[in-house]
């Protein structure tokens, strides 16, 4: 598996936290949905939010991956021939599984962050994700940092923020933004602890035509809606691939398709309530 360009599956599977109430067969849609993706994309990376409970002993993607099952649905596989797992650590408070990740030949490593923010919801608002995001995530992403300050970093997951949210973009926060080339020329003097990250995932937002988004709201509480991109896939600069879209939205597993007929809305009784990402990067 070439080295150069690498991709990651991203996907919530809305599994995790409707285990009891969610119907047999939709459940099995999903993960046969999955497998389907695996298959046809194969990922070096599979990062999962809601993943069922038992994934990783008896939802396995086959001996070619090696699974990091985390807290809360959270999982991550990497395969065996593209990277070697070095180390992993995850944070059931603030729903994180981090994992180092090295070339089985040799070379410079990753470390792979999966993040689910808690969603807004009746007893949390917008600005709690927004301070969890600011301190919790942050934080952590800061103190690896000083352990370990040339690795690479790739951040992925649901952080039910849009991407240009001031947590997400701003220094206090991920200091994520949309410009490669401003973010390699901040990183050369920032420092490892406040360096920027590329945030790939701003062409989604550019889409002309449906799915405008990984996730669809009906009832639209940010007057921004219905459509949203709470799916994101942050990088260090030296991972992106300037001129070229790294991040598309999945419409179909094989023959498949994950979206209704009409607005092209997330078919929950195929797959999940989120579309999945494909994001591709370079191999640090």
């Amino acid at each position: 598996m070439t080295r150069r360009r690498q991709k990651v599956l991203l996907w919530n599977m809305d599994i995790f936290f409707k285990t009891k109430v969610l119907r047999a067969e939709v459940r099995k849609s999903r993960i046969d949905i999955l497998t389907t993706l695996v298959a046809e994309h194969a990922p070096s990376i599979v990062a999962l939010q809601e993943a069922p409970p038992d994934f990783g002993r008896r939802q396995g993607l086959g001996p070619e991956y090696e699974v990091i099952p985390g807290p809360k649905g959270l999982a991550l596989a990497l395969h065996k021939a593209a990277w070697t797992l070095r180390g992993q650590e995850a944070t059931e408070g603030w729903r994180g599984l981090v994992v180092q990740a090295d070339p089985p030949a040799g070379g410079a490593g990753l470390r792979i962050w999966n993040i689910h923010a808690p969603p807004p919801g009746h007893f949390r608002t917008s600005e709690a994700v927004r301070t969890f995001v600011r301190t919790d995530v942050r934080d952590a992403l800061r103190d690896v940092r000083e352990e370990d300050p040339d690795r690479a970093e790739l951040v992925v997951g649901d952080f039910n923020l849009p991407p240009y949210d001031d947590a997400v973009m701003g220094r206090d926060g991920l200091y994520a933004r949309r410009i490669p080339e401003w973010v390699a020329s901040k990183a050369a003097y920032e420092g490892a602890r406040y360096r920027p990250l590329f945030n790939a995932t701003w062409p989604v937002l550019g889409l002309v035509a449906p799915p405008y988004g990984d996730f669809y709201r009906d009832k639209d509480r940010h007057d921004v809606g219905p459509w949203y991109v709470p799916s994101q896939a942050l990088m260090s600069a030296r991972l992106a691939t300037p001129g070229k879209r790294q991040v598309r939205l999945l419409e179909r597993a094989g023959e498949q398709p994950l979206c209704d007929d009409r607005r092209k809305r997330p078919n929950k009784r195929v797959g999940s309530d989120h579309l999945p990402l494909l994001i591709t990067f370079r191999a640090p």
